[in-house]
């Protein structure tokens, strides 16, 4: 007893060094039960892989070759190490054969994308938001604007980036283990179930080259909200509240404002209008004999035909004057653009409460205008300014320009979430599908041109 008092007696006359071992102490505790975890959850995931990958194929087949396109400056440049750490062993155990290109630049991933050689079954992101558009935009471009070809290669994402928007909808992850995310969105591309995904292509109107599009898989921002997200990491010394610093200290932006003429059309869920140009495109007989029978071009059985929507590629002109637009693709249901107009002037008090907002996801606390559209022109009035706009978070010059959505432009692997699955299915065809039931349940500045 004499003992202990003497330790707590030495404690309290050493109080100002018991907190501070204390605190060391807990956070290497922290960061070694962490690390235990992450290395038994990735051992038993590598073990069911294994089993996957060392099932035979038979002699018609091959082993399915993947193309990694690998942003290594993604996420403060640890995107790399995290690649190599969390993704690259379950896809070489699952039997891949993976070919990883590394981007050197600012665009670097849509030029590897449009000068890719070789045969490939497909593409994998490992980067963020920005780098997927920038793959998205090269594959486009290489097809020449064709999405009837981007069927034969699919695109995976691997969320190694800063901003993982698209992942997050597709992989709706759930919980905050940055560990799990990776391994779980490895495993949706060796489960190889993949869906159509719509974009937005982005003409520049002053350029030469039509050809030259973007293409966007999330929003398009402009305006003092998006002005906010660029100056964030000056306030890196606020650490983890770095952003609301930058909403804090952004009193500067509260005089934004954008003049620009806006014009839209309607959204249309299908009509002879949309649908029937495109299977008229050619008239030999194998083009006909193809949409005859062709599923795809006509989904539920529907006659899209004999549907006449006189409202369909109508065009409403507007003025705005406003602090922020935002543009979103919504595809909850029918695809659909979201143009999201803030108010033309705004408080301080109103403009850290949205902030606060934006960062926990929640709806906007301030009074905006909603306009749905297919199909947008948006002409800014103040060219002479210096400005810029966010694509998919990579930043381009304002420049006149037309938003188009393309329903079902690009393929994208996604979790299997089919419960009641075929019995009489081959052991192959299980093999990750079974992994996923039980793995789940643990589970710079650039020309717009």
């Amino acid at each position: 007893m004499a003992k202990l008092f003497a330790v707590f007696k030495t404690i309290r006359n050493n109080w100002k060094k018991s907190v501070f071992f204390t605190a060391v102490l807990s956070y290497g505790a922290h960061f070694a039960n962490d690390k235990y975890e992450t290395h038994m959850f990735m051992s038993k995931c590598c073990r069911t892989v294994s089993a996957y990958g060392d099932m035979s194929l038979s002699v018609d087949k091959k082993p399915k070759k993947v193309t990694v396109i690998l942003n290594p400056a993604a996420n403060k440049r640890n995107a790399k190490s995290d690649f190599e750490k969390y993704c690259a062993p379950l896809l070489h155990l699952a039997g891949y054969s993976v070919t990883v290109l590394t981007t050197e630049r600012e665009g670097g991933a849509r030029t590897l994308v449009e000068n890719l050689i070789g045969e490939t079954d497909a593409l994998i992101v490992a980067g963020g938001d920005g780098t997927l558009s920038e793959v998205v935009t090269g594959l486009l471009r290489r097809l020449k604007g064709d999405t009837s070809l981007t069927e034969h290669l699919p695109i995976g994402i691997l969320p190694l980036g800063r901003t993982n928007n698209v992942a997050h909808r597709l992989l709706q992850p759930q919980d905050n283990n940055r560990v799990h995310f990776l391994a779980n969105a490895t495993m949706t591309i060796i489960n190889e179930v993949n869906s159509a995904y719509p974009v937005v292509k982005i003409e520049n109107l002053q350029s030469k080259n039509p050809e030259k599009c973007v293409y966007a898989l999330n929003n398009i921002e402009w305006g003092s909200m998006r002005e906010v997200k660029v100056a964030r990491d000056h306030y890196w010394y606020f650490g983890k509240l770095r952003d609301f610093a930058a909403y804090v200290f952004g009193n500067s932006l509260l005089n934004y404002t954008i003049y620009a003429e806006l014009e839209y059309s309607p959204p249309c869920s299908g009509c002879s209008n949309c649908y029937i140009k495109k299977s008229n495109e050619s008239s030999n007989l194998f083009s006909w004999l193809s949409w005859a029978f062709s599923f795809k071009k006509n989904p539920g059985g529907i006659d899209y035909s004999k549907i006449i929507n006189p409202d369909c590629n109508s065009y409403t002109n507007a003025s705005i004057k406003t602090s922020n637009v935002n543009i979103n693709l919504d595809t909850e249901q029918t695809p659909v653009l979201k143009i999201n107009l803030g108010p033309e002037n705004i408080t301080y008090s109103e403009f850290i409460k949205e902030g606060y907002s934006k960062l926990r996801d929640e709806p906007s606390k301030i009074q905006n205008s909603i306009i749905e559209a297919k199909s947008i022109t948006i002409r800014p009035q103040n060219e002479d300014e210096d400005k810029w706009l966010s694509i998919d978070n990579e930043d381009y010059e304002v420049k006149p320009m037309k938003l188009s959505l393309l329903p079902n432009a690009v393929y994208l692997f996604k979790p299997d979430n089919r419960t009641n699955q075929n019995q009489s299915q081959t052991k192959e065809d299980q093999g990750p599908r079974l992994f996923l039931d039980k793995f789940n349940k643990h589970v710079g500045m650039k020309q717009f041109v």
